[in-house]
């Protein structure tokens, strides 16, 4: 249970770093290349366009980002998905992230994020 929570803390680091603008924080959880997919399609995000992306948009939607219905399966012993849902501004959205143990340190290799119908 005890790294069940440590995934889903590291998942609200990551949006508080997102709310905050927080590039350092947010590079320093995510594995480069990142998949990411989502409404607007699925994309292969390398650090550069990572940090591009962050300084283009605010963090200001993300603020008071809360994860309900929280779910951790662990494949193995460095490889774990964790689903949630959550809101952003009105939209209720699904979310699905894995983190891969990389050196002792986990880090966000995939998200993807889906309005609810």
């Amino acid at each position: 249970m005890q790294i069940q929570n440590e995934i889903i803390e590291l998942e609200n680091k990551y949006w508080k770093a997102m709310a905050e603008s927080d590039v350092e924080t947010a590079v320093s959880l995510t594995r480069f290349p990142c998949l990411v997919s989502g409404p607007r399609g699925t994309n292969l995000v390398t650090e550069n366009d990572y940090r591009e992306m962050m300084a283009a948009h605010p963090g200001d939607q993300f603020r008071n980002i809360k994860l309900e219905n929280t779910k951790v399966e662990f494949v193995n012993d460095d490889l774990a998905i964790l689903s949630y849902e959550t809101q952003i501004k009105e939209k209720r959205m699904s979310d699905v992230s894995t983190w891969v143990r990389e050196k002792d340190k986990w880090i966000c290799a995939f998200h993807s994020e889906n309005p609810k119908q």
